[in-house]
């Protein structure tokens, strides 16, 4: 592959943690990266590639973050807080998102959480660095508050941008970045899809699918996600057929959007499946 390529990169909660995988598989096969356009938890991952550090290292920051702060951070793999009764939609993150939110947040604040968790990581990880340090273009994406609308942004420091891109909203606050107060865009769609220009061309757009079955809501919170799902899916793949190429990564369905323990499992699924797929393209 000689052309240089624009790769979007997101994915709802931990399974944007895949784009470890796919990195690893660009570098090993040598694609050449112009941009990389990045929403949620990928964000962070994609500034590390593109300061010149190996992704593999973040696996187990990731992993031994979320096992150290799981009661305090997310409750991830119980879901503390949502009753045994509606378990069964613990694989539905727009769910997890609003019962946290209707059913345990002060209403007088604009965040479950707080970032003083999650902040350290952040400081830990890119410090004082900006976006003028990075060897590939990165931007990422994130929905402007009092502007209504979805950015990209693409200069300035770090630690802020890379905090808004994994404020989820409802669970932690937003993030104010000079004039904007921003949000994580994932909730609205998964992929950054809406940052692609002709001089991106050509673009590998990394599609992360869900399970997604048709069901008959029994409450109030389960109608509005499900329709939350259907409206991401529908947005994804209206504007998904403004990539080039388009990546699915199939074997993720298996994993659910909260599923910490297997971070080296998602990470290896993504790089296997990744270097499949790079196999079957010929860029000119």
């Amino acid at each position: 592959m000689s052309e240089p390529i624009t790769l979007l990169l997101g994915g709802t909660g931990i399974k944007g943690i895949a784009s470890i995988g796919v990195l690893q598989s660009m570098r090993k096969n040598r694609v050449k990266i112009k941009k990389i356009i990045a929403a949620g938890i990928s964000a962070p991952i994609s500034a590390q590639y593109a300061l010149g550090d190996d992704p593999e290292l973040l696996t187990q920051e990731f992993t031994q973050f979320f096992v150290e702060n799981n009661r305090a951070l997310w409750g991830l793999e119980q879901l503390t807080g949502i009753l045994m009764s509606h378990q069964r939609r613990r694989d539905n993150f727009s769910y997890f998102l609003r019962e946290r939110l209707y059913c345990h947040a002060n209403f007088h604040s604009n965040g479950v959480l707080s970032w003083e968790t999650v902040e350290p990581l952040i400081a830990r990880l890119f410090g004082d660095k900006s976006f003028s340090d990075l060897q590939i273009p990165l931007a990422v994406s994130a929905i402007n508050l009092k502007r209504a609308e979805l950015v990209l942004i693409e200069k300035g420091k770090l630690r802020g941008i890379l905090k808004a891109s994994m404020a989820f909203p409802g669970i932690l606050p937003p993030v104010v970045y000079g004039k904007m107060e921003l949000v994580s865009s994932t909730v609205y769609s998964e992929l950054p899809l809406d940052g692609i220009t002709k001089q991106d061309a050509p673009v590998i757009a990394i599609d992360l699918p869900d399970t997604f079955r048709g069901r008959s809501p029994q409450t109030l919170l389960e109608v509005i996600s499900i329709v939350d799902d259907i409206r991401s899916q529908y947005i994804k793949k209206k504007l998904i057929t403004n990539s080039d190429y388009v990546f699915q990564l199939e074997g993720m369905k298996k994993f659910r959007w909260g599923d910490y323990r297997q971070i080296p499992q998602i990470v290896a699924q993504a790089y296997k499946e990744t270097n499949r797929l790079l196999d079957k393209i010929a860029l000119p």
